[in-house]
């Protein structure tokens, strides 16, 4: 039971970190948008089909600040690989009480 709870804690923090990343590469993405309003209402279309990609609307209410994001972006990395370390620990944990017990 307490393993799962770990195993769990580490996916919770790669999760944390992916959603960081996803927004600090968002917002990098941001500063390089065209200021032309009429170029940034416009609906990108699929290469081989007419119709328009699917893609999440982004907030473009707020100023960005490159340096902020790209330290984001990093603490993001930081936080998946914290993650995935914590998940590695628990899975040789969980593999050396099976290997005890059996």
């Amino acid at each position: 039971m307490a393993m799962l709870d770990v195993m769990s804690a580490g996916l919770n923090g790669v999760r944390q970190g992916q959603y960081r990343m996803t927004n600090a590469a968002s917002d990098i993405a941001r500063v390089s948008m065209p200021e032309d309003p009429a170029a940034a209402s416009a609906v990108p279309a699929q290469p081989a089909n007419p119709q328009p990609v699917a893609s999440t609307p982004v907030e473009t209410n707020r100023p960005v600040n490159l340096v902020d994001s790209l330290v984001e972006l990093q603490q993001g990395r930081r936080e998946v690989e914290a993650g995935a370390s914590v998940i590695d620990t628990a899975d040789e944990v969980l593999g050396t009480l099976l290997d005890v017990t059996a």
